[in-house]
């Protein structure tokens, strides 16, 4: 035990000594805790009033709040899974100290139990975090004792430990025949599990039933789909089914049943994933040391870009942009990530696919043009988090040869230009499908159309200059993986700002396109005040925007110079 709480020494005086330093750094955690409080608040709230609506159902109520927990755990143990596999090749392959460890007097097990703590510290937490204020909505709501919150805390603690162990198994399995190194077949396979996963558990889970209970032969046939669990195998139907006798008020005699079952599983995973461990971590551990290779250099692909750009470019601009190609091809963790963007992609446009008719047409038609100005916020959301991802840590990807481009006579606001352009195009594209797909899905008119698109071009740009930026002020090129500065402190502050910038567009735009959008159906003419209230309107989205766009990018360029190894 001693020397597992060693092996965790240093992430403790890491956090320790970030807390007490001066400056800015210090205001950290004041900031992020007072974040989750307010995050916490939020959901706790939406929850507390949705389960309220669902008890003054006297019939559906109790069947309905234990299927929206059903709803909720699953995607909660299959994001915990994911999240797992991403930071088991850090913690167990590619961390730094892991070759003095390795070499050291310190044994196998005792190895694994500190690497196992860290992983599920580093990839659960905000899962946790955000997953306990649900059940305390659900503790308030329904009449539950002490019993309720412990139950939910132990059953939390298994899931995660279950999930962890499940992760490390992958893992461990899968590069013993892929090296560590080398993952791009690896992440495509990974991915290819993620689009199917994300399938079987929407299945899973069949959303449609909840809310079309006409489609059964009677009420007692709904209740009863309703009330089935998702899946009898999973552990989180055995999370909802501990619980349900609190929401339900009956079967209290089962609860201990299945937490015995979680208890038992979670650590007889642990044990065996513990032994599988001794048995193949040396083998996979030398893998992650072999060389990659330069299969992406000596390209023909590669050839045939740099002659095609050579025409319109001069060199060093050229040289600049294979680069970024080179660096985002390499990144094998974003291919599955890729995949699994298309699968959300396709659930997303599925939804617009599916909207409920409504008898009225004007109904209908105001049904359609919300969904379509609402869609212009979340297609910027889902923007956000993908610029969070993938453009955040452009800077920090040159890593240590970051003093080569420094070094360099090429000017580094030029190379931030040609990352900022260089994502940008990318970005533009999705946001434009999007928007172009889901107004063709929701047969709109020319202003919506218009509206929204030109929205979200424009706030595509903002998200892409705020996240290239701002990621230059918070580059960090000493991290053995750049990637993980998507989940900083300053991609935290970054997905703030973009949601608030989003959320301004919305609420500046929303007046004048719901007078225009009434006018138009109607046949009414808008009055002078209209039109102004418009202009002002529009004139005000113009102006966040503007610095929206500006601003952070200004920021990158004055700091870019001033960075350093």
């Amino acid at each position: 035990m001693r020397r597992l709480l060693l092996l965790l020494s240093p992430r403790w005086k890491k956090f320790r000594n970030r807390v007490r330093t001066p400056g800015r750094e210090r205001l950290r955690l004041p900031f992020i805790v007072s974040l989750v409080a307010v995050l916490w608040v939020i959901i706790y709230v939406v929850f507390a009033k949705a389960l309220a609506y669902f008890t003054a159902e006297e019939m559906f109520g109790t069947v309905a709040a234990v299927k929206l927990l059903s709803m909720i755990m699953a995607p909660f143990g299959f994001v915990l899974i994911v999240s797992n596999i991403i930071t088991t090749f850090s913690t167990f392959f590619l961390s730094e100290d892991l070759p003095l460890l390795i070499s050291g007097p310190v044994s196998l097990h005792t190895l694994y139990g500190a690497r196992f703590v860290e992983t599920l510290g580093e990839s659960s937490w905000m899962v946790l975090v955000f997953g306990l204020p649900v059940f305390l909505a659900y503790g308030t709501v329904f009449p539950v004792g002490v019993s309720f919150y412990l139950l939910s805390l132990v059953g939390l603690i298994c899931l995660l430990v279950m999930a962890t162990a499940i992760a490390i198994f992958v893992v461990e399995m899968l590069v013993r025949t892929f090296p560590v190194r080398r993952l791009r077949d690896l992440f495509v396979f990974v991915g290819l599990l993620l689009f199917a996963g994300i399938y079987l558990l929407f299945r899973m889970v069949r959303p449609e039933e909840f809310l079309n209970p006409e489609g059964f032969a009677s009420l007692m046939d709904y209740l009863s789909v309703m009330s089935e669990p998702s899946s009898p195998l999973l552990p989180t139907s055995w999370i909802v089914e501990m619980l349900r006798p609190y929401i339900t008020g009956y079967g209290y005699k089962d609860r201990f049943f299945y937490l015995a079952l979680l208890v038992t599983s979670a650590i007889v995973a642990y044990r065996l994933v513990g032994h599988h461990h001794q048995a193949v971590y040396f083998s996979g551990f030398s893998k992650a040391f072999e060389s990659r290779g330069a299969r992406l250099t000596r390209s023909w692909v590669v050839g045939a870009l740099e002659r095609l750009l050579e025409r319109f470019l001069e060199t060093p601009t050229v040289r600049l942009v294979i680069k970024e190609t080179l660096l985002t091809a390499r990144d094998s963790g974003r291919l599955s990530q890729v995949l699994l963007l298309a699968a959300l992609l396709v659930v997303y446009l599925y939804n617009f696919s599916v909207l409920p008719s409504v008898e009225s047409p004007a109904a209908t038609h105001f049904l359609k043009n919300t969904v379509a100005f609402l869609n212009i916020g979340l297609a910027g959301f889902v923007l956000a988090s993908l610029g969070i991802r993938f453009l955040f840590p452009a800077m920090s990807m040159e890593g240590r040869a970051f003093w080569i481009l420094k070094g360099s006579p090429v000017r580094l606001r030029k190379v931030l230009w040609v990352k900022f352009i260089f994502y940008l195009i990318p970005m533009l594209c999705l946001g434009l499908f999007l928007v172009i797909v889901t107004n063709r899905l929701l047969d709109l008119d020319f202003f919506m159309s218009v509206v929204s698109t030109v929205t979200v071009v424009l706030v595509t740009v903002g998200i892409t200059s705020l996240c290239i930026g701002m990621g230059v002020v918070h580059a960090d090129f000493k991290d053995v993986d750049p990637n993980r500065t998507a989940t900083s402190f300053g991609a935290l502050l970054t997905m703030i700002y973009a949601g608030l910038a989003v959320t301004a567009v919305i609420l500046l735009e929303a007046y004048p396109v719901y007078r225009i959008v009434t006018a138009s159906y109607f046949g009414r003419d808008l009055g002078r005040l209209d039109y102004v209230i418009a202009a002002c309107c529009f004139a005000g989205v113009l102006g966040v925007v503007t610095a929206f766009i500006i601003r952070p990018l200004k920021m990158g360029l004055d700091r870019v110079t001033e960075l350093e190894v």
